[in-house]
C-alpha cells in the first residue's frame, strides 16, 4: 500500500504508475479544485496515456482522498511529490515538504514501519541534512521507527507515462537495509535495473 502526497505532474504519474504495477494507492492533494478534477476522472493537465490510466484505476487501485489518517494507517510507503520551489539564493523551499511530513507523523497511530520517500526535486544532501534532523526533532528514531529514502524522478512532460512504466533505471537513495528491501519489493514488477546509492547521492 502506497500513499502519494501531491497529485501534480510527478505525483499523479507516480500514483497511477504504482497502481498499474498492482499496488493499492492513496493520493492526497491539498488543492481542492485539482482533487475534484481527478475524482471526476479528468486530468488537471494534458499527458498522453495518463488519462487512460486514471480511468482504469480510479476508485479501484487508485483512491484520491483527503483522509490522512486512513491513507497513512494503511500504507507501507509515503511518497512526497509536493512543490519545492527554488528561491533566488538557489535553496529549495521545503515549506510544503515539512508540512506534509508533519501531517504524516500526526496521522501515525501505531508502530508499523513505514518508508518515507522524497520524490520532490531537492538537492541531494537535503534528505540526510534537513529531512532526517527535522523528523528526529519530533522524537522519531530513524531508521528504527521510520525509514527515509530518495527516489528521484526522470519524467519528461509529454512522455511521463512512458517514462514511468518503461524507465531506463530506478535510482533509490537509502541508508538502511530494511528500507532498501521494501523499496526493491515495491518495484519488483519492474524489469529495469535498480541502482541503490547513498542518501546524498540519490
Amino acid at each position: 500500500m502506497v500513499t502519494v502526497i501531491g497529485l501534480g505532474f510527478v505525483g499523479l504519474t507516480t500514483a497511477l504508475g504504482f497502481a498499474e504495477y498492482g499496488h493499492q494507492v492513496y493520493g492526497i492533494e491539498a488543492n481542492a479544485a485539482r482533487l475534484d478534477t481527478i475524482r471526476s476522472g479528468a486530468l488537471p493537465f494534458a499527458e498522453p496515456g495518463l488519462d487512460e490510466a486514471l480511468r482504469r484505476h480510479l476508485n479501484r487501485k487508485f483512491i484520491p482522498t483527503e483522509d490522512w489518517d486512513e491513507a497513512i494507517a494503511d500504507s507501507d510507503f509515503v511518497y512526497y511529490c509536493v512543490g519545492t520551489p527554488y528561491g533566488e539564493d538557489g535553496q529549495a523551499d521545503l515549506t510544503y515538504l515539512y508540512s506534509a511530513i508533519e501531517q504524516t507523523v500526526a496521522a501515525i497511530h501505531d508502530d508499523r514501519f513505514r518508508v518515507l520517500v522524497i520524490k520532490s526535486t531537492v538537492p541531494p544532501s537535503t534528505t540526510a541534512d534537513r529531512v532526517i534532523p527535522f523528523l528526529e526533532e519530533k522524537g522519531i528514531e530513524i531508521p528504527k521507527q521510520l525509514g527515509v529514502a530518495n527516489n528521484p524522478e526522470f519524467l519528461r512532460e509529454g512522455h511521463c507515462w512512458e517514462d514511468f512504466t518503461h524507465p531506463d533505471r530506478i535510482v533509490l537513495g537509502v541508508q538502511d537495509a530494511r528500507s532498501e528491501q521494501m523499496l526493491r519489493a515495491l518495484y519488483s514488477m519492474e524489469t529495469a535495473s535498480i541502482c541503490c546509492v547513498s542518501l546524498n547521492t540519490g
